[in-house]
């Protein structure tokens, strides 16, 4: 089993050039890249949380330091999906 970390990645999407380093870099495949409310505008969005290692992998990759590990990512994430359901694609929870 992998080793698991407390913290996991999360995205600063003004800082997010879209390229999907990130989401290349990770070696559990979990990261996509999603369109954001503005089009042809891309962000990575971490679809399985719980199978994140948190490797930092993703992190590494980025040249615009747009992703960062923290310790707030479940706990965000949910606030997301709770108070802006408009902005996630309708493929994700």
């Amino acid at each position: 089993m992998a080793r698991r970390y407390s913290a996991l990645p999360w995205v600063i999407p003004e800082h997010c050039e879209g390229c999907g380093c990130c989401a290349d870099a990770c070696p559990q495949g979990i990261l996509s890249m999603i369109e954001t409310s503005k089009p042809g505008a891309m962000v990575p969005w971490l679809d399985q949380v719980d199978q994140c290692t948190g490797c930092g992998m993703c992190e590494a990759a980025c040249a615009w330091s747009a992703i960062c590990l923290t310790g707030f990512v479940k706990k965000a994430r949910e606030r997301f999906i709770k108070e802006r359901p408009d902005k996630l694609p309708e493929s994700l929870p």
